[in-house]
């Protein structure tokens, strides 16, 4: 959309602007990101950026700077748009901004089980993942996750390659000595329909993905009909 403006947030009116947004799309649960956390981080250096179009909130960004494995990172905690087009817009300005304040890599956590965002992860912007994180969060109250576990899996997304740009190469079948791992068509209408199952189905793709993971391989890449994630072994 031409017509999205993209802002960094400074000011208390636009900390507490991005808040409300982020509670409109994680209905009925606790705060993702307070606007007075968001503030206080802004003001030593965190990044936040609100996405609009005539003045009203389509997306918004709020991540920390951190250390891992000795690289410069911003953990992008929280990220959402309910404006098709808006999520890229605003990881192609995270990959900028981090560019340009000497970070190394951007991460961030996301559901290992929604098709969608994998393949947005993956393929899209050519991310990887290098950890699987049972239960992360803990037990969540939101209508989006109410009732199942925070599985999450670590995005890595490399500065220095300055991968903005679609990246097809993640789209393909599994090549010699990489593990394929299927996940669900759709894990929200199923966790809607029949949470003991959405659960099982979790606990499986958990086996799987934490043991490989926990031994150094990561998940590179999705089969091209996008029902399964491909691992491959670290050097």
């Amino acid at each position: 959309m031409n017509n999205v403006v993209l802002r960094e947030v400074s000011s208390a009116e636009d900390a507490i602007k991005v808040a409300e947004f982020f509670r409109t799309v994680w209905q009925d649960g606790d705060d993702v990101a307070p606007f007075d956390l968001i503030l206080a981080a802004v003001h030593v250096g965190a990044y936040c950026v609100i996405a609009e179009v005539d003045g009203h909130a389509v997306g918004a960004s709020f991540g920390i700077r951190g250390s891992f494995n000795s690289e410069n990172i911003l953990h992008s905690h929280v990220t959402a748009a309910t404006v098709s087009g808006v999520g890229f817009q605003i990881k192609q300005h995270q990959m900028e901004w981090a560019t340009e304040n000497s970070i190394d890599a951007i991460t961030w956590t996301f559901d290992p089980l929604v098709r969608r965002n994998c393949y947005f992860n993956f393929v899209k912007l050519g991310a990887i993942a290098i950890e699987y994180l049972p239960n992360f969060y803990g037990s969540m109250t939101d209508s989006i996750n109410l009732g199942d576990v925070s599985d999450r899996l670590f995005a890595y997304w490399s500065v220095k390659t300055k991968s903005t740009e679609s990246s097809l190469a993640s789209l393909r079948n599994a090549g010699p000595g990489e593990v394929v791992v299927e996940i669900p068509e759709d894990i929200e209408t199923m966790r809607s329909l029949d949470l003991e199952s959405a659960l099982k189905v979790r606990m499986l793709v958990r086996d799987q993905l934490l043991d490989l993971m926990n031994t150094g391989w990561q998940v590179t890449a999705m089969t091209p009909d996008r029902t399964s994630l491909i691992l491959s072994k670290t050097e």
